[in-house]
């Protein structure tokens, strides 16, 4: 038996995700794919377009065999917070024996390269990281432009390799499958017509951002269709106007109040530094809304990304030492299935055999096989999932189901 993981958060799940599933099964020849997926919220810092429960459901008629729920303190994480918590969360899984990412790049060996110098930290390049930092550029800038400097004479299209969403991501799971010494090994597939953040979609294909922002427009369900699956496409016109499209700015009324009601406490929550804290109480009476907070608070020094998830950490309740918590805990405590296919139940059985981390496929039954520690990870999740029900509700007025009462997606 050969299992695939794949690192996800399909928002929404198109084309391109069809076509990464099945170039997964080709190139490693496996028999199962493991789905870890983001949940209400994603790594961008804002919440997903459409719930948790239909992306799996998407998902799984799609192909994948069993649809993981990453844990919410990780997946609005950083680039390197996210790839490391999913590559964990395989990893402990020990019956997983390869991942699968796309990348734009589509060669994975100058993506171990890099993932190696990173890791490695030599001499020059930290000192470069330094004066960089110090200069004032942000860190991401500052880390790609100290590793141009080190790596100059191996590639010379290194600049545009950093700059790439998907090549990013991929080198912080290479960071990772390293990190942990694991005997995953990774392949990646070349990103399939379109950028990461191409607004102009290409045949059949758009990429999610193209997607997203059509999903925010009256006739959304009508203009994404040729996009995406039939049975997504199925889906989103049954659910468009009841339960989606669901954005940043639909959060701005809860917002207000938490910046309002915490303002002496921000940097207390993950992502919020002390002159971001400033620059809020300064601007508090002026602004309203999440896209309007996120655009007067970007700076040279903080981007777009990092600013969303500060806000979405204020929201949360996710603070800084939440983090550091489960870092030392090898970050995922649990394994919480979402979905699985009936043709998986071998998949299940071999994961048992094979890992000391408890397995929530019941809800109910988590308070009796997690620590308390690792309960206090789950309930970060049934939170936020509850947040992300009321603002639906507010929203659409329809009523989502909990994490109790939602059960397993069986196809």
């Amino acid at each position: 038996m050969k299992i695939c993981g794949l690192i996800t958060e399909y928002n929404p799940f198109h084309n391109g995700h069809v076509h990464h599933m099945e170039e997964a099964r080709r190139v490693t020849g496996c028999d199962y794919l493991i789905v870890v997926m983001s949940g209400n919220y994603v790594q961008r810092g804002t919440p997903a377009v459409i719930d948790k429960y239909e992306r799996t459901r998407m998902a799984l008629n799609a192909g994948a065999d069993l649809v993981l729920e990453l844990p919410v303190l990780f997946c609005t994480g950083s680039a390197e917070t996210f790839a490391t918590a999913a590559v964990s969360l395989l990893n402990q899984m020990g019956c997983v024996d390869c991942i699968c990412f796309g990348s734009e790049l589509g060669d994975i060996e100058p993506l171990r390269r890099i993932a190696k110098v990173l890791n490695d930290e030599p001499a020059s390049f930290r000192e470069d990281l330094r004066l960089y930092l110090r200069s004032g550029m942000n860190y991401p800038t500052a880390r790609a432009t100290a590793l141009m400097d080190y790596m100059a004479d191996e590639y010379e299209d290194l600049g545009e390799i950093l700059e790439s969403p998907n090549n990013i991501l991929g080198i912080e799971y290479l960071r990772a499958l390293y990190r942990f010494n694991s005997a995953i090994v990774p392949y990646t597939i070349k990103r399939w017509k379109t950028e990461h953040t191409s607004d102009q979609p290409f045949e059949n294909v758009a990429s999610a951002t193209t997607l997203r922002h059509m999903l925010y427009e009256d006739d959304g369900a009508e203009r994404i269709t040729p996009y995406v699956p039939t049975y997504v496409a199925r889906e989103i016109a049954l659910k468009f106007g009841f339960c989606t499209p669901v954005r940043g700015n639909d959060f701005s009324q809860l917002l207000q109040y938490k910046l309002m009601t915490e303002k002496d406490h921000l940097t207390d929550y993950l992502d919020f530094s002390p002159e971001l804290k400033e620059r809020v109480i300064n601007i508090l009476p002026e602004i309203y809304t999440f896209k309007e907070w996120a655009d007067a608070l970007k700076t040279r020094t903080y981007t777009r990304t990092r600013i969303n998830r500060a806000l979405l950490h204020l929201l949360i309740g996710i603070k800084e030492l939440d983090l550091k918590d489960y870092i030392d805990e090898d970050y995922c405590m649990y394994m919480r299935i979402l979905g699985f296919r009936s043709e998986a139940v071998a998949l299940l059985s071999e994961i048992k055999a094979n890992t000391n981390l408890p397995m929530i496929s019941k809800m109910a039954d988590a308070k009796n096989i997690l620590t308390p520690k690792a309960l206090r990870l789950l309930q970060f999740d049934i939170d936020s999932t509850d947040l992300y029900r009321n603002v639906v509700y507010q929203k659409f007025r329809t009523q989502l189901k909990d994490d109790y009462t939602a059960g397993l997606i069986k196809l």
